[in-house]
């Protein structure tokens, strides 16, 4: 896609079609588009060229790609109480299992966890009346 911020929304709608057609789980496909978002916001504002993005889901994850022509990687920033931008990767790493830079630079990608059921509960005290352990 062209580098302008149109395609912001195209991407996430794409992205929401996609993963209705997977039948992925409400909460796990409200954060992929998330980071679809944030990814591809950057890889606008931050890159050069066009703007690819790749989904893969398998084995409980999904992945997600961002890439541009530029070198230079993704990096966190930190954002001051008054800006309104330099929080996206903070919010792809709260999102993700993992996150990351490849392709020397030009790929920023992401891994989201599509279970959504809880691990069995373990008790580190006494059992109580509370039902969620």
């Amino acid at each position: 896609m062209e580098p302008t911020a149109v395609h912001v929304a195209q991407a996430r709608r794409t992205t929401a079609t996609v993963l209705r057609g997977w039948s992925l789980p409400d909460v796990p496909a409200e954060n992929a588009r998330l980071v679809v978002s944030e990814l591809v916001t950057n890889a606008i504002t931050h890159g050069s060229g066009d703007v690819r993005l790749r989904l893969r889901h398998d084995n409980h994850e999904l992945r997600i790609w961002a890439t541009d022509d530029s070198t230079a990687p993704a990096r966190r920033r930190r954002a001051g109480v008054s800006d309104h931008g330099g929080r996206g990767l903070h919010l792809v790493e709260r999102m993700s299992l993992r996150w990351g830079v490849a392709d020397s630079g030009r790929t920023t990608y992401a891994v989201i966890p599509t279970l959504t059921e809880a691990p069995p509960c373990r008790r580190t005290t006494r059992p109580s009346s509370d039902p969620t352990c």
